[in-house]
């Protein structure tokens, strides 16, 4: 397998000229570029626009999730041996020397390392909070737990390894399951401190008064989110707990389902339909609580392979 370096830009309902913008600011600096769509509703602009700068467009016609669109387009760059995929969003401006700068950390050609990330900012963010996520560290690369799904350069053979992103999933936690299954597998992230995307996570809910009555701190940063995100939410933050918190790197992750529980309360600041999202959300806790990992013999089959491969 070569040094090939792709990238993979997963949509869904996307903006047209905020994904042209994120698109050029990558197909200069990689070997080939993939947008892998999630069923959108405005797929023939996305394939116009695909056409226009000769990018390779998987249509997958219906939404498989963040997991699934990610499996889509690994498993191209795996059969086509690229070493590395650049994951991203369809809002992520990355630097316009973001390969050359990974290509250049002493953390890339360490056998040891699975995932090179970057720091970021959201540009709706007050200008302390900007300040903070992008101030300048001594350290060149710092070794991460937990990243967030886009900005990510990631070795297609580990990808291959820890059996993929997890599709039962679908959205939430997809990228923190994934860290977890390179960590357990033996492998390292590092976020590499002198790169800094700009990536929207979505608007703050300001509502001063009711966010103080329901007691959360003036500044709490709370998105609003789909019934069917709320479920994810709820119950994918106990899978993960439920799967990795007796990890000695990862136990500080660990989810107090009485929190869980009392969190919902946020929903109250939302905008309608306000119940719908509430039994969402009850309806992913319960099930999360069902959830054994001792009985899911998907991530049974992986943890053996890993001890095996460990023996």
């Amino acid at each position: 397998m070569t040094d090939k370096i792709g990238a993979l830009l997963v949509t869904f309902n996307p903006n047209i000229p905020k994904l042209k913008e994120s698109l050029n600011r990558i197909i200069n600096q990689v070997s080939k570029v993939i947008i892998v769509d999630n069923g959108s509703n405005n797929i023939s602009s996305i394939k116009k626009l695909s056409v226009q700068l000769e990018i390779k467009l998987l249509d997958l016609k219906k939404n498989y999730g963040i997991a699934g669109a990610q499996n889509r387009g690994f498993e191209f760059f795996f059969k086509n041996n690229f070493k590395w995929v650049l994951t991203l969003d369809q809002d992520t401006m990355v630097p316009f020397d973001t390969v050359k700068k990974m290509r250049a950390s002493k953390k890339f050609k360490d056998s040891s390392t699975a995932i090179l990330a970057m720091k970021y900012y959201d540009p709706s963010w007050k200008p302390a909070q900007i300040k903070r996520a992008t101030e300048k560290q001594k350290e060149t690369e710092t070794q991460k737990w937990r990243i967030i799904s886009s900005g990510n350069l990631v070795r297609t053979d580990i990808w291959n390894l820890v059996d993929g992103f997890d599709e039962w999933l679908f959205i939430d936690q997809v990228d923190f399951d994934f860290n977890a299954k390179v960590i357990l597998a033996g492998y390292k992230i590092w976020q590499v401190n002198n790169l800094i995307m700009e990536h929207e996570i979505g608007k703050s809910i300001k509502k001063p008064v009711l966010t103080m009555m329901l007691l959360f701190k003036p500044n709490e940063f709370i998105l609003d989110h789909s019934p069917m995100r709320e479920y994810y939410i709820a119950r994918n933050t106990i899978v993960y707990s439920k799967r990795y918190s007796s990890h000695p790197d990862l136990e500080k992750f660990k989810t107090n389902l009485f929190h869980e529980i009392i969190m919902t309360r946020k929903i109250l600041l939302y905008q309608k339909p306000r119940i719908k999202k509430i039994q969402a959300s009850w309806r992913g806790i319960v099930d999360g609580i069902k959830y054994d990992p001792e009985k899911d013999q998907k991530f049974i089959k992986f943890k053996q392979k890993i001890k095996k491969r460990k023996i």
